[in-house]
Parts: structure tokens; sequence; C-alpha cells
């Protein structure tokens, strides 16, 4: 009798099946809790035993899935009480991966595009919405930016200029966005004022196109402070 296929071929090799990881699935529906305002922040979760119970999971399995959301900033644990839902979020936790992703892509052309969806915008609010205390800032940065020439502090300053414009336009998710490409941004105005400055007109320039953003935000005029902020970047485009 003639053997079956599988029979003939003593090569074929079945794959383990591997099932999902089970601490994914409690992290998803305590994510999806979160979405839903199940949970809100400051909320205490159950205890790793009550967690266990309801979910019908081993304890192991809970105290993976919490560690990972304590890892992302989720949730937040203080010995003795419990674990709770973060009430704040640590920035570099949230970002960090997209910053990286960013500077892998090293892409200077598509980071200043970016830079353009959000930072125009940010300019508009921030000349609507920018508080005493900020303008106060900003001032300060402006001086700065008028007495320094060159050099690593310049670069510094001028990453907080434009930090703290996305942080006055008072819209969480703008500014959590701008986060995101924090630190690329940082590398970014680094490496752009040791090129653009070796020539004293563009060092002229860029401090003319400082002071127009910091006067229209400073006096309110959001579409003014857009404008100016496109003639900023579109320059910097330009020049790399």
């Amino acid at each position: 009798m003639q053997k079956a296929d599988w029979e003939r071929d003593n090569n074929v090799e079945f794959q383990q099946i591997v099932t999902s990881k089970i601490y994914k699935l409690v992290i998803d529906q305590i994510k999806q809790m979160i979405y839903d305002k199940k949970l809100i922040k400051g909320d205490k979760l159950p205890s790793e035993r009550e967690l266990s119970s309801q979910l019908g999971v081993s304890r192991s399995v809970v105290r993976e899935a919490l560690r990972s959301l304590e890892m992302m900033g989720l949730l937040v644990s203080y010995h003795g009480r419990g674990t709770f839902v973060a009430d704040s979020f640590p920035e570099e936790k949230l970002f960090e991966p997209l910053s990286l992703i960013y500077a892998l892509e090293d892409n200077p052309i598509e980071l200043s595009e970016v830079r353009s969806m959000l930072e125009i915008q940010c300019c508009g609010l921030a000349a609507e919405r920018m508080n005493e205390e900020e303008k106060a800032t900003f001032t300060e940065y402006i001086e700065q930016l008028k007495t320094l020439q060159e050099g690593s502090r310049l670069a510094e300053v001028d990453k907080d200029f434009h930090a703290l414009i996305a942080k006055a336009s008072h819209n969480k998710l703008l500014y959590y966005l701008y986060s995101s490409i924090h630190d690329v941004v940082r590398y970014h105005i680094g490496s752009m004022h040791f090129r653009i400055i070796a020539e004293p007109e563009n060092s002229r320039m860029l401090l003319e196109q400082h002071i127009a953003i910091y006067e229209s935000i400073i006096s309110g005029n959001a579409k003014q402070a857009r404008d100016a902020m496109v003639k900023h970047l579109q320059f910097v485009r330009h020049q790399i």
C-alpha cells in the first residue's frame, strides 16, 4: 500500500505553537479601562491578589503586567499603599522611543516639516495664551540670544526659546507632541547653529527672526507670530 505523503517525508518539522503572552492581555484590559474612563488619574487598582482572582490569571502574570505599565509611566506603585493610575506622566518615559525613532530616521527635511506643523500652531496659541510668568522667562531668553554670539550655550538658549513657545500654547497634546521630538530638535538646533552662524550675516538674520517671533507673541498678535515662525523655519530649512 502506498504511503501517505506525510509518512514519506521524514524531514517535515512542525513548529511549536506559542500562545499570546497573557500579561499583554492584562495590559490591554487596563489600558482600555483608562480609555473608557473606568480608571482615571489617581485611582487605586485592586491588589495583585484581587486582580489575579478577577482576571483568572496567576499573580506572576499580574505582576508582570503592572511592572510593564509602570515602565510606561501609566501606573505608579507606593510601598505599603498599592498601585495607582499616575497623576502625571513623565515625558522622558512617554516620548523617548519616539525621539529615538526620529533620530534613527536621520532625515532633517522630514524633521523640519514636523517642526513646522507643530511650532507654527504653537506660536499662534502662545501669542494668545502666554501668561506673565512665561513672558518674563521668554524675555530672559531673548535677551540672552541678543548677547550670545556663538557656542553651545547659544544653541541651548535657542532650544529653550522654542520649547517655551510650545509649553505656552497651553495645549497639552500639542506640547506632548513637541516633546516627542525634543531631544532630536535639541541636536538639530545645535547642528544647525554650527553650520549657519559660520556666516555673520546668517547669525544676524537668525537673531532678527527670533526677535520678530518674540515681539509678536508678547504683543499678542497670533497671525503675526505664526508668520514670523514660518519665515524662521523656512530660513532654517533652506540652510540645511
